[in-house]
């Protein structure tokens, strides 16, 4: 089914590059509806599941800076504090000084906060292997490749960050 009958378009899209634009928009919409239900279980956003998901896997140490956990999630810093309000005052993260400069709070996971990202992990990835179950490798990665394209011309557009 097109882009066309799943929004119940009366007229068709005449412009390829629209309809494309609105089949990504439309797809990612989804993901995040279905990821979010899924993470609901866990008792956690797609944001704070994303927040462990680094601490555990792209942190130097296990500890990262507010300010780049920003810049891989792509939020402000304000939302950034929020969400690690929450994750700490749900004792799924703590704030600890940095050694080298006590004025920058870094972030780590504790003990619960991994053990809540090991329970909800697996069932992120068994849904994300259901949700690309219709696409080879070859395909994952073409599609990998194609949506970088368009990310690359968003930003060299002076469209991006």
């Amino acid at each position: 089914m097109g882009i066309q009958e799943e929004l119940r378009l009366q007229n068709p899209i005449l412009n390829q590059a629209h309809e494309t634009v609105l089949g990504i928009v439309f797809t990612g919409s989804l993901l995040t509806k279905l990821g979010g239900r899924l993470l609901r279980r866990f008792d956690l956003t797609d944001a704070q599941f994303n927040i462990l998901m680094l601490l555990r896997h792209q942190a130097e140490g296990g500890r990262m800076t507010q300010t780049r956990l920003g810049e891989m999630l792509l939020v402000n810093r304000s939302n950034v504090t929020g969400l690690v309000d929450r994750l700490e005052r749900d004792g799924l993260v703590r704030r600890i000084a940095d050694p080298e400069d006590r004025r920058i709070n870094l972030v780590e996971l504790t003990v619960a906060g991994l053990e809540r990202l090991e329970q909800a992990k697996q069932d992120y990835y068994d849904y994300i292997e259901t949700v690309m179950a219709g696409l080879s490798e070859e395909q994952r990665k073409a599609l990998a490749g194609l949506l970088e394209n368009v990310r690359r011309q968003v930003r060299n557009n002076g469209y991006g960050q």
